[in-house]
């Protein structure tokens, strides 16, 4: 394995960074952003520009763009094992569409033009989430290079991640058969704390979204004639919301919607507060005097990982000030956005709000509950022995450190996708996205330092899956 580091900085030094430069200059973004993507072709010139380099690469590796009707493409990869390795596939996952251009990037960068700057890839997809290919790929070349025995490696890349994924169960349908039973999911598409290890992710919260509209009026009044008569649409929002959520404290309210506290979790949650401290607060721009909810570092990882929150995302029937006028309005609408922790089912916890908000509302007003979205959150199988102690020996050598486990707060439903299809195999949640990679944001760039020891620790992973296998 000496070999190996030297082959994969040499890689990230010159073949494997021009490909990412090229993917940079591609502006792939999913059908949502580019509405006429199939006219425009970038999602499709991606994945052939990667099948292209992996073929490349890999002579007899197979590299399939799977394409169904109404749905953006993915890239199928399967490479045979090499040195006669009888060990289980390893699976790797990752995108290829961006998030669009945004404003504000700093002067001499773009988003599709890519700058390496300070040890920096800058440019969009860079780290959201294009290297996770070429990193994989990259990877699994340094075994073979080295002549390391290795199992073999399959993947799926997809092209509509940053819009929910949209058929990604019925592409990992049509391909699983073929793929066998991983010995690992490796998911690279996930965050980072630092830069001095590699980072796991164990947990992400779902959500419960709708909109919630209230009623009093089928027109306007005049406030003056009325007031003091007619309920204030925005009172009764109020009190329904005071029902969801305890305005002193930002704590939901709704049993349903708490999971049991996660007592297996505990000494990694524990573990994960000591190491970051008071950073795990954030670098927020509070205004003026603002506090956070809490100021101790491992109730923060809870509330923001295992407890549920409320968000108000959006709101109508609210004229700006500089329009108001003396009528009192007929209706108040907002968008709902609960947080809601693993283990917790949502459709259950969405019922539960539901007949909180609609049972004896305040005046008789007409409640409405549309737009309803429930998508479970994911807690993460137990690592089989054998990966947790390679990715630690892996994580000791590159880095010198043990890795650490992070607890998120987002949701990415499409795990669940994963745990179902293929329902013997850990997962290997990682990747690079940190604050300074600035995903979905002005500048977004990627650690050519930290995705180059990255893969060498993916690669040290693979060689080190196990012979035989189930």
């Amino acid at each position: 394995m000496d070999r190996i580091s030297e082959i994969i900085e040499a890689s990230w030094r010159g073949e494997t960074l021009e490909a990412l430069k090229a993917f940079v200059r591609l502006p792939s973004k999913n059908r949502v952003f580019d509405p006429d993507w199939e006219k425009n072709g970038w999602l499709v010139r991606a994945v052939e520009d990667a099948a292209r380099w992996g073929r490349q690469r890999f002579p007899k590796g197979r590299f399939e763009m799977h394409y169904r009707p109404g749905l953006t493409p993915v890239l199928v990869v399967d490479l045979p094992a090499e040195g006669d390795h009888t060990g289980r596939p390893a699976f790797f996952y990752g995108h290829f569409d961006k998030q669009p251009e945004t404003e504000g990037w700093a002067e001499g960068l773009g988003p599709w033009e890519p700058v390496v700057r300070d040890g920096r890839l800058y440019g969009r997809g860079s780290s959201d989430d294009g290297y996770s290919y070429y990193a994989a790929l990259t990877a699994v070349a340094a075994l073979d290079r080295a002549g390391i025995a290795r199992p073999r490696v399959v993947g799926l890349f997809e092209t509509n991640e940053e819009s929910g994924s949209a058929g990604l169960a019925e592409y990992l349908q049509d391909a699983a058969p073929a793929m066998g039973e991983p010995a690992f999911l490796g998911i690279l598409d996930l965050g980072v704390r630092d830069y001095e290890r590699v980072w796991l992710t164990q947990s992400l919260r779902g959500v419960v979204s709708f909109e919630l509209k209230v009623d009093v009026l089928d027109t306007p009044v005049h406030s003056g004639v009325a007031g003091g008569l007619v309920p204030s649409s925005f009172d009764v929002m109020r009190q329904l919301l005071d029902r969801l959520s305890d305005p002193a404290t930002g704590r939901v309210l709704v049993p349903e919607c708490w999971p049991e506290y996660p007592k297996d979790h505990d000494a990694a949650i524990g573990r994960l507060a000591d190491l970051l401290g008071d950073s795990v607060l954030g670098e927020y721009t509070y205004a003026g005097g603002t506090q956070p909810r809490s100021s101790d570092p491992k109730e923060a990882i809870l509330r923001t990982s295992w407890e549920p929150n409320l968000s108000f995302l959006a709101a109508s029937g609210l004229p700006k000030p500089s329009e108001a006028s003396a009528l009192i309005r007929p209706s108040t609408a907002l968008v709902l956005s609960f947080r809601i922790p693993p283990r917790v089912d949502t459709k259950r916890a969405f019922e539960a709000i539901r007949h909180t908000i609609t049972t004896d509302v305040p005046s008789g007003a007409r409640v409405t509950v549309s737009d309803v979205r429930c998508e479970d959150g994911f807690d993460a199988p137990k690592l089989d022995p054998w990966l947790r102690k390679s990715l630690d020996e892996a994580s000791r050598i590159v880095f010198g450190r043990e890795t650490m486990t992070l607890f998120e707060g987002a949701s990415i439903g499409t795990l669940k996708d994963f745990a179902k299809t293929f329902p013997t195999s850990p997962f290997l949640n990682t990747g690079v996205l940190g604050a300074r990679e600035n995903a979905h944001a002005p500048n977004e760039s990627l650690s050519i330092d930290y995705v180059t020891k990255l893969t060498e620790v993916i690669a040290r992973v693979v060689a080190s899956i196990p012979q035989g296998g189930r």
